[in-house]
């Protein structure tokens, strides 16, 4: 027990207001009381396997995300319950690396905040890849569209919508998705696990297919009704 809070303290898991419990005070709790502490306790020493498990219930209760990491036989239902079981690579057991989301290949805690960081970086960027796209498509469904219902030549055709999705959207998505990371990438809070992929992107899209296509249909317009250009040209 002692030896538990040392090594908080020296490793900076320690806090001034923190609470630290053993196995046999977790014995004398009910899941309430522990519940009601879950979330000031800083050292956990000599608990068993059951007791793990009580303590990930106790924070998925009060709403937490739970990672739990572990590497003997005993720990795989407690990495069951969390919602990121973590494995050791190297001295993990087949039976906790099959219960867990992530196995540690170098055993190396630090590569945690590495996998969260790249984790990150790739939902940004895909994030960024699909607003781009949604903005470009529905730009030329919304001319294309707008011109069937006016009775108007198409101004985009099959060809031209070819070389728009293959040269024109293909590469700059592709950049979007290998774009380097934002500043603030570890710096910002965890989005919430319930939000979609697609949350808070709509305005966006919205806007700038809106403008795309207002540039788009409106340059043909002018073009093909006002300067009275050959339709050919009005395209261009």
């Amino acid at each position: 027990y002692s030896t538990a809070i040392s090594v908080a303290k020296e490793i900076g898991m320690w806090r001034a207001d923190g609470v630290a419990l053993t196995g046999n005070d977790l014995d004398e709790m009910d899941d309430d009381e522990l519940e009601r502490i879950v979330e000031n306790v800083t050292v956990y020493a000599r608990v068993s396997p059951t007791h793990k498990s009580k303590i990930v219930k106790a924070l998925k209760k009060k709403g937490h995300i739970v990672a739990m990491t572990g590497d003997g036989v005993n720990d795989a239902p407690a990495l069951k319950l969390s919602d990121i079981g973590i494995a050791m690579g190297i001295t993990g057991t087949d039976v906790t690396k099959e219960a867990s989301d992530i196995i540690l290949a170098d055993d190396n805690f630090a590569t945690i905040v590495e996998a969260i960081r790249s984790g990150r970086i790739i939902y940004d960027n895909i994030r960024k890849f699909i607003r781009f796209l949604l903005a470009c498509n529905f730009d030329e469904l919304f001319v294309i569209t707008v011109a069937t219902l006016l009775n108007l030549p198409i101004p985009l055709t099959p060809v031209m919508l070819l070389w728009i999705n293959l040269l024109t959207d293909g590469p700059p998505a592709v950049a979007l998705g290998i774009d380097p990371p934002d500043e603030d990438v570890m710096v910002r809070k965890p989005r919430d696990p319930k939000t979609g992929i697609f949350h808070g992107m709509l305005l966006f899209v919205i806007v700038s297919f809106m403008l795309q296509a207002i540039g788009t249909l409106g340059s043909f317009l002018i073009s093909y009704l006002i300067w009275g250009d050959h339709l050919n040209e009005a395209r261009t």
